[in-house]
C-alpha cells in the first residue's frame, strides 16, 4: 500500500517576485504556444521557463531548453527567488472554481509517495499515454533533478476522515488565476496530523488521475539512476495531490474530437459507419453559443449520456445507439475511437477541445470536418476501468481545474526521511 511522507517544499518568494499568480503557469500539456508566449512575457521568473522553456536556434546537446530549465532552476535558489522551507510538511491545497454557473470547492493535499509498479496493485492508472510526451519529461527530470508539479490522484475515503485531517494551518499562498479561479496552498506543520494522515493513507489504493506520462517517467528515471552511482537521494518518491474522490468535489470535463485532413470518399465513409452504428437524431442548426436549441443538445448529449456529431452542412446529430450492448459497461471515447479507426484505416488529424463551441468554431471555419461531442466521463468509471486493469484511450478525462505548475516544488536531492 502506499507510503507516503512530508517534505520541504520549495516555494516563490513573495518579496522578490510579487504576485505569485504571475510566475505559476497551467501544466505543461494544456498550454498552447500562443499561451506559452504569453507566460514568458508575464514575467521574467514565470515557471514556464523550466516546464516548457522555447527552442532556440543552435541548440545541442550541451546547450538546450533542458539545460537553460535546471540553470533557472538552480539560479533562482541561489538567488532566493525560489525558497526552500525550513520544515517537513504536507501542503493543503484547495481550489474554488465556476462551472456553467455553478461554483464549487476542492480540497486535497500535497506530499510526497514512494514510487509503485502499476503491477504493486496500490497505484492504478486509467488512460493510455503518448510516447512522445513522457520522453520530453524524461529529459527535463535527468536535467533538473525535482518535481514542478505533483501529480494528480484520487484515493476513497467515504468516512472523509483523511479529510477532516487536512487541517490549513499556515497559509503560505492565496491568489486569483488569470480564468477567476481562487488557489490556496497552506502547510500543515503538526508531527502529529501528519503521521495520522500518513498511517490513514496506507489503506488506500491510489489512482493517478492527471500525470500519468510524468509517473511512468518518474519509475523509467529510477531505474536508470540505480544503475548509477551518485542518483539523487529521493530518487524513490515524486511529489503527488491526493484528492478524496468521495468528498463529492471531483470534476471531469468532457473531451470532444475534432476531425480533420479527410478526403471526400473518407467523409463519405464515416457517414455510413455512423449510420451502422448509430441511429442519427437531427437537432439542425444553430450558430450562437447562447441559442437555446444548442444549450438543449449540449444538455442532451450530457444528461443522456449519448454522443453527438457536428457537421457544418448537417448541422448537429445526437448519435443514439441502433444496438444497446454497444455502449454497456464501456467507456464513450473508447467506443468512439475504436468506432473511428475501423472506418478510416489511416492516422487521422484528430483534435480533442474540452470547449463545445470551440468545436463548432473550428469546423465552421473549416479548420476541421467534423465536430464529436462526448458526455464527460463518470469519477466511478476511472476508477471502475483502472481496478479492471484496462485503459481508456488518450484524452478521455479532463480534470478541471488543473494544479498550477511552480506552486510547490520538489527537489529529489534532499535527502527523503521517513520513520515519522
Amino acid at each position: 500500500m502506499p507510503e507516503i511522507l512530508p517534505f520541504k517544499g520549495i516555494i516563490y518568494n513573495k518579496d522578490k517576485v510579487g504576485d505569485i499568480s504571475k510566475v505559476v503557469a497551467p501544466p505543461y500539456d494544456v498550454i498552447s504556444p500562443s499561451q506559452q508566449d504569453f507566460y514568458y512575457k508575464l514575467h521574467p521568473y514565470n515557471i514556464i521557463r523550466i516546464i516548457l522553456g522555447k527552442e532556440e536556434p543552435g541548440n545541442n546537446l550541451e546547450k538546450n531548453k533542458y539545460i537553460r530549465a535546471k540553470e533557472f532552476f538552480r539560479e533562482w535558489l541561489s538567488q532566493g527567488v525560489l525558497i526552500k522551507e525550513k520544515i517537513p510538511s504536507i501542503y493543503v491545497y484547495y481550489q474554488k472554481y465556476t462551472v456553467e454557473g455553478e461554483v464549487f470547492e476542492r480540497k486535497g493535499f500535497i506530499s510526497l509517495m514512494r514510487l509503485e509498479d502499476f503491477s504493486s496493485g496500490s497505484v492504478f492508472p486509467h488512460e493510455e499515454v503518448f510516447p512522445e510526451p513522457q520522453m520530453d519529461r524524461l529529459r527535463l527530470l535527468r536535467s533538473c533533478n525535482a518535481n514542478f508539479s505533483a501529480i494528480f490522484s484520487l484515493f476513497s475515503d467515504p468516512e472523509r476522515k483523511i479529510d477532516s485531517l487536512c487541517k490549513e494551518e499556515e497559509i503560505i499562498f492565496e491568489f486569483e488565476d488569470f480564468d477567476g479561479i481562487n488557489h490556496r496552498l497552506s502547510a500543515i506543520r503538526d508531527s502529529g496530523l501528519i503521521k495520522e494522515i500518513c498511517s490513514l493513507m496506507r489503506e488506500k489504493r491510489i489512482f493517478i488521475a492527471d500525470g500519468h506520462h510524468r509517473y511512468l517517467t518518474c519509475l523509467r528515471f529510477r531505474e536508470e539512476m540505480k544503475k548509477k552511482t551518485g542518483f539523487p537521494a529521493g530518487i524513490d518518491y515524486t511529489m503527488v495531490y491526493f484528492l478524496n474522490m468521495d468528498s463529492g468535489s471531483v470534476t471531469i470535463l468532457p473531451v470532444h474530437r475534432l476531425i480533420g485532413g479527410l478526403e471526400q470518399d473518407e467523409l463519405e465513409k464515416i457517414a455510413r459507419g455512423m449510420e451502422e452504428f448509430f441511429q442519427g437524431k437531427p437537432f439542425g442548426r444553430f450558430e450562437e453559443e447562447e441559442d437555446g436549441t444548442y444549450r438543449s443538445f449540449l444538455s442532451m448529449v450530457k444528461n443522456s449520456n449519448i454522443p453527438g456529431m457536428y457537421t457544418r452542412k448537417g448541422g448537429y446529430f445526437l448519435l443514439l445507439p441502433k444496438r444497446d450492448e454497444l455502449f454497456s459497461g464501456k467507456i464513450k471515447s473508447a467506443v468512439l475511437d475504436n468506432i473511428l479507426k475501423k472506418i478510416i484505416k489511416r492516422k487521422i488529424n484528430i483534435h480533442f477541445t474540452t470547449s463545445s463551441f470551440e468545436a463548432v468554431e473550428k469546423v465552421n471555419k473549416g479548420e476541421f470536418q467534423i465536430a464529436f461531442f462526448l458526455p464527460p466521463t463518470k469519477v466511478e468509471e476511472v476508477k471502475n476501468v483502472a481496478l479492471a486493469g484496462k485503459k481508456m484511450p488518450p484524452k478521455s478525462t479532463y480534470f478541471y481545474p488543473k494544479l498550477l505548475s511552480g506552486l510547490l516544488i520538489r527537489d529529489l536531492e534532499d535527502a527523503v526521511k521517513s520513520g515519522i
